[in-house]
């Protein structure tokens, strides 16, 4: 993240005074010469006088980043970390030297630093903190061609679950309709390049449609016989787990039906099987 942004920032008119790195600087930044320069060892962190400090660790390191550098810091410099779950209230070292604090998460995935910075144009970014560091989150963010848009502090964990499901979960939901395929006696290689398509055209129709008009399939059309027919063969294939995922997220394509006007009678037969099949057994 701390490449792609600086790689975005310099691209963008901005000078990268300082890139402190831990422990091996990425091949990608040592081929910009102006970025090499400005790289150093974290050990060798001196007095910082930049206006804007990104703080780009793992979220566990936060903290201690910036309880390094905080004392380094002018107070006026705005102070910003780039992690989804956590909150401005990570940066308290620097907050209590009288520095404006916030966050700026991009809600995109970077791979590579040469990747991530291509990817920021067009990307959404979340942004909370004080006023000040909200402004300076919002001019970086449209200076790298992304749209910023700013949440309550105390909604930074629940946001960044939201981020998750609509990203990592949708990996691990694709990964249990593999397996559930593969038990078809299909390869999974195979199940993989069977399924994509269908994952791309739904997505296709999501950035068309609402929720309620994308959706497909039993569910939406309150279908009882079908999704019957599919908890039979869950159990026959002894797939508990993955009967289970597909019992949860039954439940809430079953609110986006009803939103479509579904058959009110047939929601609520279904509504009472799934019940059924998730209580507990005693």
């Amino acid at each position: 993240m701390g490449g792609a942004l600086a790689i975005g920032l310099s691209a963008a008119g901005y000078t990268v005074e300082n890139l402190f790195y831990r422990s091996v600087l990425h091949d990608e930044l040592l081929g910009d010469a102006a970025l090499a320069t400005a790289a150093r060892k974290i050990e060798e962190a001196g007095r910082v006088g930049s206006d804007i400090v990104l703080i780009t660790t793992s979220d566990t390191q936060v903290e201690t980043a910036i309880r390094t550098f905080a004392p380094l810091l002018k107070s006026t410099a705005v102070v910003l970390h780039t992690s989804g779950s956590l909150s401005s209230v990570a940066l308290a070292a620097a907050a209590e030297n009288g520095n404006p604090t916030g966050s700026m998460h991009p809600l995109v995935s970077v791979s590579s630093p040469a990747i991530g910075a291509a990817r920021f144009k067009g990307a959404f970014f979340c942004i909370e903190g004080d006023e000040a560091a909200i402004m300076a989150s919002e001019e970086i963010v449209r200076s790298l061609g992304g749209r910023p848009f700013s949440i309550a502090t105390n909604f930074k964990p629940l946001y960044h679950a939201s981020a998750v499901l609509a990203s990592g979960h949708v990996v691990a939901l694709f990964q249990a309709a593999r397996e559930t395929l593969t038990a078809c006696g299909v390869d999974a290689g195979f199940a993989h390049e069977v399924l994509l398509p269908l994952v791309e055209s739904t997505i296709k129709n999501l950035s068309e449609q609402s929720p309620e008009a994308a959706l497909t399939g039993p569910f939406a059309r309150a279908d009882f016989g079908t999704i019957e027919r599919h908890l039979d063969a869950f159990e026959r294939a002894a797939m508990e787990r993955h009967e289970r995922i597909y019992l949860e997220l039954g439940s809430i394509a079953l609110e986006l039906a009803e939103r479509s006007n579904a058959p009110h009678s047939e929601l609520e037969q279904i509504r009472e099987r799934i019940k059924l099949a998730l209580a507990p057994a005693k």
